[in-house]
């Protein structure tokens, strides 16, 4: 009888530690199981921060090319207005001196009318200049010899000092071509505004524009 029940317990032991460590087993398996779970699912989300920055980095990125394109677009127009300003002063005051000069101021109208009249060559025309009334009187009898020279047609030539402002006005059947520091100054400012942005932007990029 006693060793019946030293079998018993003996029975009872053993199928005890074979429970215990099937249930430390399981226990085992399901720790990797759900180990394995998180791992992956930290992983998953570790992959979707890494491409979350790197889609944020990029825009990042393309946000500010946009604006230092941006800024380099406004400084190139910045300094395009600035130099567009600068010339527009110089030819200015250039062509207002040359205006005030007495002995170039001759030449242009001499320069001016002749070529005017030259293309209505074989035609007898009354030609008239109109200059600015603080001319001498002098100055104004070398300007009409000149152009009774050039023109041969004293009797058809008239120089008037009449304008109120700088320049003169040649005028002929009617029609008058004004010539004064203004129109000369815009004048030249559309021949050299279009060679200004061309050296601004070779300068600024390397090509020609």
């Amino acid at each position: 009888m006693a060793e019946d029940l030293e079998s018993f317990v003996k029975k009872l032991q053993s199928e005890g530690i074979d429970a215990a460590k099937a249930a430390a087993e399981r226990v085992r398996k399901e720790a990797e199981e759900r180990a394995e779970e998180i791992l992956a699912c930290a992983r998953e989300e570790a992959e979707k921060i890494v491409q979350q920055a790197r889609e944020e980095a990029a825009q990042q990125h393309s946000r500010a090319r946009s604006e230092l394109k941006m800024a380099v677009r406004d400084t190139v127009l910045r300094l395009r207005e600035s130099l567009g300003r600068a010339m527009s002063a110089v030819i200015a005051q250039r062509v207002k001196e040359g205006f005030e000069d007495g002995s170039y101021l001759r030449k242009i109208i001499r320069d001016v009318v002749t070529a005017y009249a030259h293309g209505d060559a074989g035609r007898e025309r009354q030609v008239e200049v109109q200059v600015s009334r603080d001319m001498t009187d002098d100055w104004v009898r070398d300007v009409l010899k000149d152009l009774s020279h050039q023109l041969h047609q004293p009797d058809n030539t008239r120089v008037k000092a009449v304008l109120s402002r700088a320049g003169f006005d040649y005028r002929v059947d009617g029609a008058t071509i004004e010539v004064s520091p203004e129109s000369v100054t815009e004048a030249l400012l559309e021949m050299v505004n279009p060679n200004l942005q061309g050296i601004i932007s070779e300068a600024l990029t390397g090509e020609t524009a």
